[in-house]
């Protein structure tokens, strides 16, 4: 009964929402004063009843979630019985239909807002372009049937009505489970309950600047649209930017990867309409200022909203299910999705090209030295970057084209393409602060900008000093012979420059680039801050940015795995296999990279899942505990939640894989494993059949027995007796490290007891090597696979994002004020 009064309350919000469209649009068009302030009327009320009708409908929900009501398929599939209370009020938007509907909510609560505070000339024009967006919204979860034609998926369907041919239901048409499938267990963070309300105030409020450039090329207002939309711009690209940054601490602290940032097609959609709207913030601080910028203006705050849009099609019309962890099951919405990102593209793009011709031009174009220029300049690099986005985050559909499975583009190719991007925008950055609009030579400019370069200088040459920076990020030619590269062209010689040192000098520039927009920023922060604090927040945003850069550099470039061991399960599988992990027994102590690691114990938490207690002691004598979690869910899948150990100059991450999830058991035939031992030190394996001495290291290994391109190889002198014969062999497994900085191995074999060993890492200050051995068991039954990696400066990526977002405020309450003020 319940299920069918909140499909009926939807179905009213969403006639509410089309009259409201349509008395605005009226409103807009009429100039007789009685006659408009009617249809204005008629358009509140219909929208405030639109309002009504989806907060009643949302309340109906959350009701059916928190009361177990799982005759509703929406309940069944999101909640259970063991769910605690804040995951079951989380689970309202943790399914498509719930987002689309919470999303909604969003939305009512901006336009309320924009009829209560938006000038009474902008209300009609702007409203009218609102409620068309949320007339599509909300059709996405009207759930209604005309013949064979659905019309969006209804939150309230009971799971006899999705599942009809289920035979349970063929039995038993009133059935109703006892307990539901429960939510993700991805889902299930302290982080899921403000993340995604967060993001979908960013995506309701990103309309605003949408409907406001619409509005201006409606009613022919090419320049006065822009300071009433400041304010919405800026709360726009600052709730979108803290729930992006949310997501990406999510992901740090609760995925296995290692990282805040993968990009995954469904993270870049997010990520596109935000650099579209920085973007766009800047064209229209251009064009209020100086009186150019009018087209980059309305055509970035047109298309930051249609990505919205398109970051939701790619989200919920399946077409990324199996290339993104992120993305929705097709609720078979795909051509209403396409209908609407299609029917915003065609109003936007459409209205500006029909007002194309008409749209003002500047007296004239900025000068190159001048604020105007460097910060347009900034917008398009912004759009650029946004268009690498898109187009790498676009493949899978541009794929189906030519390929049945088309897949991502690698990494790689956003790295590639960004990093140059991001170097022009640091230095826009620092640059764009220092100038004064319009007022600024050459001689002005050479005089504000060169104590920030000599200070940006100064501290890139510390980092080269003082920091491991060359030998981390320079990749040595070991193909290329000297002679060769002395005798090849010019041409050639610059390739292979640049694949040595481009992508080490890049990064140099980056870290140069950053600290300009740091130290340039900060005097202009000096300046205004004690005189006019509030127009501070374009300097306190750049300072944000600057930061966030470095701690993106020294997180992501100089991120070190814990040790730099490859991949190993078996010694067969050595050669060309990399990875960064180490395999720890319960009780047993490893020195890896000089921190000391113990796998202490094993222990259930609060919710019931596994947690391992590795005690760990660092290279500067600290002590601490960490304790990821793994565990396998209800359905089979394993999860793996990190532990962070957060200091200000770095992170030690940490997963586990327990031996049950690595499915060495399901395969008998597959032996061997890894273990430590310090030079003079031995041990027994392979229950009590062979004992292995650990001699020592030599240095003196034969030449011909080494590739071309060995730096260094160093042998361990290892002795191995058979117990049951008494048989002794000696081992010579080679730890080599090539040219290019790469380990390799050449490992020691027994054919006739078919045991291979290789040497994999080593300490030579403590004395200390790393084994792995193939054909015997050497581990006990408890034991887990270590994940680690050292983070340097991570937390310069957080704290900056939090200086961006204050930035932000003190900007928006700036613009807020202005606009009171007229």
């Amino acid at each position: 009964m319940l299920g069918t009064v909140g499909e009926l309350f939807i179905i009213t919000a969403f006639v509410a929402c089309a009259l409201s469209g349509i008395t605005f649009f009226w409103a807009a068009q009429t100039n007789v004063g009685a006659e408009k302030r009617l249809w204005t009327r008629a358009g509140r009320w219909s929208w405030g009843a639109m309002t009504a009708g989806v907060l009643v409908a949302s309340g109906i929900l959350w009701y059916l979630l928190l009361t177990h009501q799982y005759q509703y398929a929406y309940v069944y599939q999101q909640t259970s019985n063991e769910l605690p209370l804040r995951y079951l009020i989380s689970a309202f938007w943790a399914g498509q239909e719930g987002s689309f509907l919470f999303w909604g909510i969003m939305m009512c609560v901006t336009g309320g807002l924009l009829i209560s505070y938006v000038k009474r000339r902008y209300e009609a024009p702007v409203m009218a372009v609102v409620a068309l967006c949320q007339f599509a919204l909300l059709s996405m979860v009207v759930g209604l049937q005309f013949g064979s034609m659905p019309i969006g998926a209804s939150p309230f369907m009971t799971l006899a009505e999705k599942f009809p041919t289920a035979p349970i239901f063929q039995d038993n048409p009133h059935f109703i489970p006892a307990d539901g499938q429960g939510l993700n267990d991805l889902l299930q963070n302290p982080w899921m309950t403000i993340h995604p309300p967060v993001l979908f105030m960013g995506f309701a409020s990103m309309v605003v600047p949408f409907a406001f450039a619409i509005s201006a090329l409606w009613k022919r207002k090419y320049t006065q649209w822009v300071r009433p939309a400041l304010p919405w711009t800026i709360f726009a690209i600052l709730m979108l930017g803290v729930g992006i940054a949310m997501g990406g601490y999510w992901a740090y602290i609760t995925l296995s990867f290692g990282g805040y940032w993968a990009w995954d097609p469904v993270e870049n959609s997010s990520l596109v309409p935000w650099l579209l709207g920085v973007a766009a913030l800047h064209t229209m601080l251009v064009q209020k200022k100086s009186g150019s910028s009018h087209k980059a203006a309305l055509i970035l705050s047109i298309l930051a909203y249609i990505f919205v849009v398109y970051s939701t099609f790619l989200t919920r019309s399946g077409i990324l299910g199996d290339v993104s962890v992120h993305s929705f099951v097709d609720l078979g919405l795909y051509n209403q999705l396409l209908i609407w990102i299609v029917g915003m593209g065609v109003l936007g793009l459409g209205m500006f090209a029909w007002r194309y011709n008409e749209l003002p031009e500047p007296d004239k174009e900025p000068r190159i030295i001048s604020r105007e220029f460097m910060i347009f300049s900034g917008a398009m690099i912004l759009t650029a970057i946004s268009a690498v986005v898109i187009l790498g985050t676009s493949t899978p559909i541009l794929g189906h084209v030519f390929h049945e499975s088309p897949s991502t583009v690698p990494i790689e190719f956003y790295n590639r393409w960004t990093l140059p991007l991001a170097l022009g925008l640091v230095f826009l950055a620092g640059v764009g602060q220092l100038m004064w609009w319009s007022k600024m030579g050459v001689e002005q400019l050479n005089r504000v900008v060169i104590k920030p370069l000599a200070a940006a200088a100064a501290a890139t040459i510390a980092i080269l000093v003082l920091t491991p920076f060359a030998e981390q990020t320079v990749i040595l030619p070991a193909d290329v012979p000297t002679q060769e590269f002395a005798q090849a062209s010019f041409t050639e010689g610059f390739g292979v420059f640049w694949d040595t040192y481009g992508y080490a000098l890049m990064l140099l520039m980056l870290i140069f680039g950053s600290f300009f927009a740091l130290f340039g920023n900060g005097a202009v922060l000096w300046r205004i801050g004690r005189g006019n604090p509030r127009m501070a927040g374009g300097a306190v945003t750049h300072i944000g940015f600057a930061i966030m850069m470095l701690g993106i550099v020294a997180s992501s470039a100089f991120d070190r795995p814990l040790p730099l061991l490859d991949q190993i399960r078996t010694t067969a599988d050595i050669e060309n296999t990399a990875r960064e992990n180490f395999v720890l027994a319960r009780g047993e102590t490893r020195v890896v990279s000089g921190y000391e690691v113990t796998y202490r114990d094993r222990a259930v938490n609060d919710y019931g899942r596994d947690e391992y207690v590795l005690d760990i002691t660092d290279r500067q004598g600290r002590s601490y505990t960490l304790t990821p979690e793994a565990y396998e869910a209800d359905d089979g899948q394993w999860f793996m939640h990190p532990g962070v150990k957060k200091f200000f100059e770095q992170d030690l991450f940490v997963a586990v894989t327990p031996r049950a999830a690595t499915g060495i058991d399901d395969d008998p035939d597959v032996t061997g494993g890894e273990f430590q031992l310090a030079r003079g030190d031995s041990t027994v394996i392979g229950n009590d059949e062979y004992a292995i001495a650990f001699k020592g290291f030599d240095m003196e290994v034969p030449e011909h027995d080494l590739p071309g391109d060995t730096r260094l190889a160093v042998a361990a002198v290892i002795e191995m007796t058979d117990l049951a014969t008494n048989e002794m062999r000696r081992l010579d497994p080679v730890y080599m490290v090539t040219h290019d900085n790469q380990e390799r191995y050449v490992e020691a074999y027994i054919e006739d007891w078919d045991i291979r060993l290789a040497f994999t890492d080593m300490d030579v200050d403590t004395g200390r090597a790393n084994f792995a051995i193939d054909g015997v068991d050497v581990m006990p039954d408890d034991w887990v696979v270590v994940q680690a990696s050292v983070k340097p400066l991570i937390s310069l990526v957080w704290i900056g994002f939090i200086m961006l977002s204050v930035g932000f405020v003190i900007a928006l309450v700036r613009r807020v004020q202005d606009v009171q003020s007229r």
